[in-house]
């Protein structure tokens, strides 16, 4: 499914707007929405799902949050207006909908959150907020109104006693009014407030964008599984001090002395990052069955199982530096690191891409024990799934 214009510049894009100003992308007409109003008013009726729905009462400042999942006698009974229902990570129930994620291959994979889908009512919105992420705003089914502000951040005012964080003032620099197959992009920070022409469908690519307290947070568990008592702060060049309880700002360059040479570690900075970035929105959707070992593993290849992704699973690689020159790599799937066997390395990319052919796995696991291991390791954590074509079969049915 191809929903950005043929004549969208990748190049122009990332060097003008992203993750520096808005931009309205007008789309491919007609579009053809992936997926029914009656499938997704169905998923927010699901109790593994998560969804929420906003009541909003403009003119009072009020904005009303539900949260699912919800019944069928509910969603009936929704009033024609100042509705909007929201449902997360469509992109990991419905094929369709995940295939929308193609046309944005021009930024790393690792960075998709997910495809959150906005089904809403006549004037329906979620109101006047910001965002701390990168979101392409895709337009489906019905007319919507965009108003953009400027740039916001935690110190602004926000309204009080709602859920949502809505911002207090709203100075519309930017309106907007997009029809089926536009695509607005927000980059972080600006504020932005849309309302529903009618009943409407909007499909919300989110992309992470991790904090640096997250980054630290996950960085120091890290450093502390291989962090000796031993390593502790000494005085470089002890002196009488000069006041009584006095600290020398030097040893302030001391302590960061200290930290930096634990801390100036591009491949511990890479690892923890590759494994936070690829950390599952939802870890149960990776449980399943039992395990296997690799005999048994083998087995199920040879007799002509395919081996394939997780649709929840999250990958991501990194290129080690080796002494030698020799390339060597290190693998993240669903936030743990692995290392990766020699056999392995060209099919990396094809691996860490969800749209990739199906990868033939059975002569790389037969011939390298390395490979098989780490397969068994990825089908037992549920990263990897054997597929079944009898049972697909029987589902298209």
């Amino acid at each position: 499914m191809n929903i950005l214009p043929p004549d969208f510049d990748e190049a122009h894009f990332l060097a003008e707007f992203w993750q520096k100003k808005p931009v309205l992308i007008r789309g491919k007409k007609p579009f053809v929405d992936p997926i029914g109003i009656p499938e997704i008013a169905g998923l927010a009726c699901e109790e593994f799902i998560e969804s929420r729905l906003v009541v909003s009462d403009p003119a009072r400042e009020k904005w009303l949050v539900h949260n699912g999942p919800f019944t069928e006698e509910f969603l009936k009974a929704l009033p024609h207006s100042h509705w909007s229902l929201l449902v997360q990570a469509v992109d990991q129930w419905h094929d369709d909908v995940r295939a929308m994620l193609k046309d944005f291959d021009f930024i790393p994979n690792w960075r998709i959150d997910d495809v959150m889908i906005s089904l809403a009512s006549d004037e329906g919105g979620v109101g006047p907020h910001f965002d701390y992420y990168d979101v392409f705003l895709v337009q489906g089914e019905g007319q919507k109104r965009w108003r953009l502000g400027g740039h916001v951040d935690s110190n602004t005012r926000i309204l009080p006693d709602t859920e949502l964080k809505l911002l207090k003032d709203f100075d519309t620099q930017e309106d907007w009014l997009v029809e089926p197959g536009d695509i607005l992009y927000i980059p972080p920070n600006i504020a932005h407030y849309g309302t529903s022409i009618g009943n409407s469908v909007t499909y919300s690519i989110g992309f992470r964008t991790p904090s640096v307290v997250e980054l630290l947070d996950d960085l120091s568990n890290d450093m502390l599984q291989g962090l000796h008592e031993e390593y502790r702060y000494t005085d470089k060049a002890p002196k009488r001090p000069t006041q009584a309880g006095k600290i020398d700002a030097q040893v302030g360059e001391d302590l960061l002395a200290l930290l930096q040479e634990h801390i100036a570690d591009t491949q511990r900075l890479t690892r923890t990052f590759g494994k936070y970035m690829t950390q599952p929105k939802y870890p149960y959707l990776l449980e399943h069955g039992s395990p296997l070992t690799v005999e048994q593993l083998l087995t199920a290849l040879e007799g002509g199982l395919p081996l394939g992704r997780n649709p929840s699973s999250r990958f991501a690689f990194y290129e080690l530096g080796q002494p030698n020159n020799d390339p060597a790599f290190e693998l993240y799937v669903d936030g743990k690191a692995f290392a990766c066997p020699v056999s392995m390395h060209p099919v990396l990319p094809a691996l860490c891409d969800p749209f990739a052919p199906e990868i033939e796995w059975h002569q790389l696991a037969q011939n390298d024990n390395d490979c098989a291991a780490l397969l068994v390791e990825l089908y037992n954590q549920g990263s990897l799934w054997l597929i079944d074509q009898s049972d697909e079969d029987e589902e298209a049915e």
